[in-house]
């Protein structure tokens, strides 16, 4: 299709285009393999160490486990954020992402997941199945058992 048959045939329908842009960079202790969860903790805990307000982190990982890169998915307030799947897997494909870990914190100190959190894993984890990128985990960093 080309020339003024598609362009008849689109006219007036915008044409997106999606970049991934890289904000800054973040010093992670290790750019090992991230394979358990206190591997996870490690890389992840100086990125929470001041944090006043609840963030959603996706950390992105390749076929070897290795960490290449993190994304923000959501800011809250001091007790929750609203977590979206399709901003999660959106950034995960941009990103190439093999598979994802997954982290927030509880400003409060607590560490124990609430309702909404085992909800909110459930509904990525089955997203993730469907976009064939796994999550292999998801923390929650709070300040009582650092």
């Amino acid at each position: 299709m080309h020339g003024a048959y598609r362009d008849a045939l689109f006219s007036g329908v915008p044409l997106y285009t999606t970049r991934l842009v890289r904000e800054r960079t973040f010093t992670f202790p290790t750019r090992d393999q991230v394979r358990s969860p206190a591997d996870a903790a490690a890389v992840l805990a100086e990125y929470f160490s001041d944090r006043d307000r609840e963030e959603f982190v996706v950390a992105f990982l390749d076929t070897a486990s290795t960490l290449t890169g993190l994304h923000v998915a959501s800011v809250g307030g001091l007790a929750a954020s609203i977590v979206e799947p399709r901003q999660v897997f959106k950034a995960a494909v941009l990103a190439n992402a093999a598979a994802v870990l997954l982290a927030h914190n509880h400003p409060s100190g607590n560490p124990e997941p609430s309702r909404e959190d085992v909800a909110v894993t459930r509904q990525l984890v089955e997203a993730g199945k469907v976009m064939g990128i796994p999550v292999h985990d998801h923390l929650i960093r709070a300040t009582r058992y650092r």
